[in-house]
């Protein structure tokens, strides 16, 4: 026997059922459209705010292409101010640690890569700062504060660029004996390029090595 015995019936028992349900899928619905919808707009909103970084980005590096170290300077803090949020700011941010870099100013460079470091979700756009970051700290004869920067994370691919940079902060140190195993150790990394290879061998025979 059929649930329902008349057409009759299963009309009002669909009436009855709509009455008693039908709100909760409209507002299903309508909250699922929203949400399609509202995240369609969201992904259009910041592939928006890329394109336009990426336009100052450019303009960013056609200025430090001519030496325009000012422009540079003006399109990198646009692109952090205006779209710090994209993957441009950690591009600017390195920019202008750069700049300060090649006109003494430490501190500044500091506060550039550490904002990198803080807030980049690419580990290699990390690791760059962190060298960066070592590179700047060593010139500024903070040496200790160098070590524990590159010993706060695994140098992964990056294990010459870090074991050179050890070698060079003992090297200053007058730890010649550490600093030459880290030379070793930079050497052994057999994805380094010919020209890092001789750097790293003449730093080895500048403290007797082999």
């Amino acid at each position: 026997m059929d649930v329902y015995r008349t057409e009759e019936e299963q009309v009002e028992a669909i009436k009855k059922w709509w009455s008693e349900n039908g709100k909760a899928i409209v507002a299903g619905v309508i909250i699922g459209l929203s949400t399609i919808f509202g995240w369609r707009a969201w992904d259009n909103h910041l592939n928006l705010q890329a394109e336009a970084a990426s336009i100052l980005y450019e303009q960013m590096l056609e200025a430090s292409r001519k030496d325009d170290s000012e422009n540079t300077r003006i399109y990198a803090d646009r692109i952090i101010s205006d779209y710090g949020s994209t993957a441009y700011a950690s591009f600017a941010n390195l920019m202008l640690a750069k700049l300060s870099a090649e006109s003494s100013n430490f501190e500044n460079a500091e506060d550039h890569l550490r904002r990198v470091i803080e807030n980049s979700s690419q580990p290699e756009i990390e690791h760059v700062a962190r060298l960066r970051l070592a590179r700047v700290l060593i010139a500024g004869n903070k040496l200790e504060l160098a070590l524990e920067t590159l010993n706060d994370s695994e140098p992964g691919k990056f294990i010459a660029q870090y074991e050179e940079l050890h070698g060079d902060i003992y090297l200053k140190q007058g730890k010649n004996k550490e600093a030459q195993q880290a030379y070793i150790n930079a050497l052994t990394d057999t994805a380094i390029t010919e020209e890092a290879q001789s750097i790293l061998q003449m730093k080895l025979d500048n403290i007797g090595g082999t």
